[in-house]
């Protein structure tokens, strides 16, 4: 199955398709982390592009952004880890980047700025991704279906009936690709995911960060309104739970 569109990294990329074997983008490579340390240095050598590097990072080419994905994930960094295993593919690889990075692919500039901050370390790279996505401009708001990053707006009655709103347990509801649990942003997400809880009480995620970094490495659109997706296996003493969340659904005024 082809990608429909390419992506604009980190809260969220557009137009992905799951199952891809021809090219593919990651889901959420960062969105808020916790740590604001930018020490590191590059353990990589750049391969000069023709693209612009990231904000104190020289560019990489789609061989050497590729290269650097799969050592991150070896080293067993979280965010790294996120990226679908097609990623690991070099040719699949490389053939995503090249798409990421040409003039005519929408954000490309910062597409590969985010490219550029995978020379370092984990916590330096993540640190230099925060950096570049603090320079940009929130997306637009987004028509039901309509492919892009940007929230789609409830009004307020529609929003006090979005699904999941008053879900204290894991058990009590039951989602998938087309009936997501409905929040507003990453904050919206995480908030929702440490305050449910399995059936005797306890919190499978104990902090806003474990619930960030324990996003499946999967990869789909589905919702009200086609929307990009996340999934989260959650272990819980009675069951494991798997639970999809639509983090862009926001209501009017947000």
């Amino acid at each position: 199955m082809r990608m429909t569109g390419i992506a604009v990294v980190v809260c969220a990329l557009v137009a992905c398709k799951h199952n891809s074997t021809d090219s593919t983008v990651p889901n959420e490579l960062l969105d808020k982390k916790s740590s604001d340390d930018s020490s590191g240095s590059a353990v990589a050598t750049a391969t000069p592009a023709s693209t612009p590097a990231g904000p104190d990072q020289p560019a990489l080419s789609p061989a050497d952004a590729c290269a650097r994905v799969v050592a991150l994930s070896n080293e067993q960094c979280q965010w790294a880890q996120r990226f679908p295993p097609e990623l690991k593919d070099g040719a699949i690889c490389e053939r995503s980047l090249a798409s990421w990075f040409a003039p005519e692919t929408p954000g490309h500039e910062q597409l590969a700025k985010m490219a550029a901050c995978w020379a370092l370390d984990c916590d330096a790279a993540a640190a230099c991704m925060v950096r570049v996505k603090s320079g940009e401009a929130p997306p637009p708001p987004r028509t039901c279906g309509e492919e892009g990053t940007g929230s789609v707006y409830l009004d307020s009655g529609e929003w006090a009936k979005r699904r999941g709103v008053n879900v204290a347990r894991f058990a009590d509801v039951k989602t998938s690709e087309a009936e997501p649990i409905e929040v507003c942003g990453i904050d919206g997400e995480v908030e929702w995911m440490t305050r449910a809880a399995c059936n005797g009480g306890s919190h499978p995620y104990k902090t806003i960060e474990q619930a960030n970094d324990s996003r499946d490495s999967w990869m789909a659109r589905g919702g009200r309104c086609n929307s990009i997706l996340d999934r989260y296996t959650v272990q819980c003493p009675e069951a494991t739970y798997v639970i999809h969340v639509d983090r862009y659904v926001c209501p009017v005024g947000k």
